[in-house]
């Protein structure tokens, strides 16, 4: 894909990127790029920007400015728009991210040259049923049942493809994508899955039994949840908080749309690991 047009978003509350957006907006016009900014990044840092979904129907490409929160968040939003996103790394550790800001002059080259790569990653889906409401959600990363109350445990009644698979005692549970591996879901137990596989992750969180363990399924499975004598919250990448309470019920299966991140061809997903996690170090 040859690009010509870029969209760009950034991190919220954070004013001082302003400045990077323009010397973003300068490297990518000296490449015959033209550039134009979401209006709610474009409100923070004083200068007028194209709403979102415009600017997504404009745009071949969305940019990131931040870290993988801002990254989620644009994928979040674009996803009914199918472009490719490349996150620039201004934050810390940045595991969906593709570049830091240091690297951004070469990397221009390489896209304008169309030396990269556009990497498919699996999202999920939910339908979200309670008394008075249906939703549709989506998530990059983890779809996240959290109980409500400091104390006690909240009980998750799960199936698999409609038969009784398991009852959960803990505090919460993860259903997430491979790419979201290290995210909460490594923080909990749960194993590093390479991000380019098809698999569906169910890690506890502080089960009362040691028999609960965290388990990785293929992504053709339908999973759905009930809560029973209990009140949780369903946080979706981090970023959307529901109430779930009792006999509220959530089923989960892999979207048939996926995430689509740019990145460098040559870029080593084992390298990236080893770096952020100091392996051998």
């Amino acid at each position: 894909m040859h690009i010509r047009k870029i969209g760009v978003i950034l991190r919220p509350s954070t004013p001082s990127l302003g400045n990077v957006y323009f010397g973003f907006k300068e490297i990518a016009e000296k490449h015959s790029i033209e550039v134009n900014i979401d209006s709610m990044s474009g409100e923070m840092i004083g200068i007028y920007g194209v709403e979102f979904s415009k600017l997504c129907q404009w745009c071949d490409i969305l940019v990131t400015l931040g870290g993988d929160g801002t990254l989620i968040s644009a994928l979040r939003r674009s996803f009914f728009y199918n472009k490719p996103i490349l996150g620039i790394n201004t934050g810390r550790l940045g595991f969906l991210t593709a570049i830091g800001l240091d690297e951004l002059p070469v990397f221009m080259e390489k896209l304008k040259n169309d030396e990269y790569v556009v990497q498919s990653q699996m999202i999920l889906e939910g339908e979200f049923s309670q008394l008075s409401d249906n939703k549709k959600l989506h998530c990059v990363n983890e779809f996240l049942i959290s109980k409500q109350d400091i104390s006690g445990m909240i009980k998750i009644i799960a199936k698999i493809n409609g038969k009784h698979f398991n009852t959960y005692f803990s505090d919460g549970l993860i259903i997430g994508t491979p790419a979201g591996s290290t995210a909460y879901n490594i923080s909990a137990g749960g194993s590093v899955v390479y991000p380019y596989t098809r698999n569906i992750l169910l890690t506890p969180i502080c089960a009362h039994s040691l028999t609960q363990r965290p388990l990785i399924l293929s992504d053709e499975f339908i999973l759905e949840f009930e809560m029973q004598d209990s009140r949780a919250n369903l946080v979706i990448d981090g970023q959307e908080i529901l109430p779930f309470n009792e006999n509220d019920k959530l089923k989960i299966y892999s979207s048939k749309s996926n995430s689509l991140l740019i990145y460098d061809r040559k870029r080593d997903y084992f390298e990236v690991l080893r770096q952020k996690f100091s392996w051998g170090v």
